[in-house]
């Protein structure tokens, strides 16, 4: 039983390091609104996709200042 709820502990601590999901989206949604022009706004928008973990390849602004994440081949 002690085993059991170390694991348990392990797994849920490791859990709560991870990002909020509310962080990631509003970071996604406000990559593209810097200042800088659209290459500074690109650049922010996939590196905050790529730092969403593994699997995710970029991303870019669309004339609507909204950023669309990649993922996988899709590039």
């Amino acid at each position: 039983m002690k085993l059991f709820c170390l694991f348990t502990s392990a797994a849920l601590a490791s859990l709560a390091m991870g990002r909020p999901l509310r962080d990631v989206i509003l970071s996604a949604n406000s990559s593209c609104q810097v200042q800088g022009g659209d290459e500074a706004a690109n650049l922010a928008c996939r590196v905050t996709c790529i730092n969403q973990g593994p699997g995710w390849t970029g991303g870019y602004c669309d004339d609507k200042q909204i950023c669309h994440c990649t993922f996988g081949d899709s590039v």
